[in-house]
């Protein structure tokens, strides 16, 4: 028989967390509502900056990330408790100091410019593998890339995609070896704004506030590829893994 019930560590860091819930953020549920019908952010920049300060006073920041970056490490199941205490409220708050968990396959350069931004709150990311005509099935993705000199071009577009009007860079799919599809033939790209790619609003109720990215001739040097050329597939399947059981 399994014991599904929580520890009393586990159930005196919800209380805690439920606590900070009920008396930081869900006083802003009216300014949230008033933000969107106005067709403004639901919540200011310098607002969610302030709460995330405050939580991690009270010693939660990085809920998820290994101690050696400063975060606490919780673990899975103590991650999906702290967010349904968050879902508690449709206030678009989350703990800072945390990353993608595929940002940790970066090597030591790319940690630099890109993992170590992130945890910190100086650097935004999205994660773009859906498409126009790959939804549910992501083994469809048409988005090319293809090796010229020392950088790869990346050409297609990229829909639905949380965060994609805020990042500043993307993780993005693409095809690179087309005859080996998902097994070996994708690759995760890290595609900075200015390298060109360009995103849209696609237009929602409430504040999910999807984007439309497209890559026209975007040119991503090798050294930004995550992991390895053609193993892009594993590596989507670990981020979207986690976060269907969030």
């Amino acid at each position: 028989m399994v014991d599904f019930s929580l520890s009393t560590e586990e159930r005196q860091i919800r209380d805690t967390v439920r606590a900070f819930i009920t008396k930081e953020v869900m006083p802003l549920e009216a300014e949230v509502l008033r933000n969107e019908r106005a067709g403004a952010p639901a919540i200011d920049r310098d607002v969610l900056a302030e709460l995330r300060a405050k939580a991690r006073k009270s010693g939660f920041w990085g809920v998820s990330t290994p101690e050696e970056y400063g975060g606490m490490n919780l673990g899975a199941v103590m991650t999906a408790i702290l967010t349904m205490e968050t879902g508690r409220t449709f206030v678009p708050f989350t703990f800072g100091g945390a990353a993608d968990n595929i940002l940790y396959h970066c090597d030591e350069e790319q940690k630099r410019e890109y993992l170590v931004p992130t945890i910190e709150g100086r650097r935004r990311s999205c994660f773009a593998i859906t498409e126009p005509g790959a939804g549910s099935d992501a083994r469809n993705i048409r988005t090319r890339a293809v090796r010229d000199g020392d950088d790869w071009v990346i050409n297609g577009e990229k829909t639905f995609i949380t965060g994609g009007n805020e990042a500043d860079f993307v993780m993005v799919f693409a095809v690179t070896d087309p005859e080996k599809g998902a097994d070996g033939g994708v690759t995760c790209f890290l595609a900075d704004r200015d390298m060109g790619w360009k995103s849209e609003p696609i237009p929602t109720m409430g504040q999910w506030g999807p984007a439309s990215l497209v890559f026209d001739d975007v040119r991503v040097p090798a050294r930004n590829v995550l992991g390895e050329v053609g193993q892009g597939y594993p590596l989507a399947m670990r981020w979207i893994g986690r976060g269907r059981y969030l």
